[in-house]
């Protein structure tokens, strides 16, 4: 059994969205642009209505923070996201991903809630793990984290490459592996590992009854299953596909963010039983 007391959190609202894999910085510079004015007009609909906002990891292609520098991205939607939490007074929790879990303090001055393995949220009625999906360090949780994630997740060497890559030669280094890893997989590979998750998904959420719901990311392939009442459910590629989760009414869904018309349109999961 799973227990909550590591990560009780502070979220309760029952409007609650989901967003996971935006890799912001993975594209030409007018996606990017695009991209990030799309997510501030959604982090906008999600203060007029009421929405808690929670991100479940790589949404940089690439971050590392110098000392209090940040790296060159995402400049407006982090300011966006800091007068949000300004006039909300809220902290949407951020859990890191293998893309972005290079932080020292600059997303927490923003008012992001940082969190770099899992965490036990309540989102309505229901008691929710959140995780990005790359990997847990407990071997309890059995879901190791490949050998490279452990390497690259160790604070040893983000010391290192810190200390001997100047912040300009770092960041270019760190996107341009970014993008290798992203998209030079072996696809039978992806395959297994994305059902190697979703298999995980759906046992954890069946044999813990502290858990009535598993949410993530991570493999880029939206789907929400059922399992007796509780569900399992990846919120997709955000950075494509604009498609996230999101809990209203006491259900769980799928949808897509439509920034032209300002809505989010619910998404027919059987369309979605093929995506990659």
């Amino acid at each position: 059994m799973l227990s909550t007391e590591k990560n009780k959190n502070r979220q309760s609202a029952d409007g609650h969205i989901f967003i996971s894999d935006v890799h912001l910085g993975a594209f030409d510079d007018q996606h990017n642009e695009r991209l990030e004015e799309e997510l501030m007009r959604l982090v906008s609909y999600c203060e007029e209505n009421g929405l808690r906002i929670t991100l479940l990891g790589d949404f940089f292609d690439y971050w590392m923070e110098y000392g209090d520098e940040p790296p060159p991205v995402g400049k407006k939607i982090l300011q966006h996201f800091r007068e949000f939490h300004e006039r909300t007074g809220s902290h949407t929790l951020f859990v890191t991903g293998n893309h972005d879990n290079w932080t020292n303090g600059y997303l927490p001055s923003l008012g992001f809630d940082m969190e770099h393995e899992y965490r036990i949220i309540q989102v309505g009625a229901r008691s929710c793990m959140v995780l990005h999906g790359d990997g847990l360090t407990a071997p309890e949780m059995k879901l190791p984290r490949p050998l490279v994630h452990r390497f690259l997740r160790n604070s040893y060497f983000t010391l290192i490459y810190r200390a001997i890559l100047p912040r300009r030669l770092g960041w270019h280094l760190m996107k341009t592996f970014s993008g290798m890893s992203r998209w030079k997989q072996n696809p039978e590979r992806m395959t297994e590992n994305r059902n190697k998750l979703d298999r995980w998904a759906a046992n954890r959420v069946t044999s813990d009854p502290d858990i009535h719901a598993i949410i993530y990311g991570h493999h880029h392939s939206a789907r929400l299953e059922k399992h007796n009442g509780n569900i399992s459910m990846n919120c997709g590629f955000f950075g494509r596909d604009r498609i996230a989760g999101l809990h209203t009414n006491g259900k769980f869904k799928l949808v897509k963010w439509e920034a032209d018309t300002y809505d989010l349109q619910t998404v027919n999961t059987e369309e979605l039983s093929g995506n990659e």
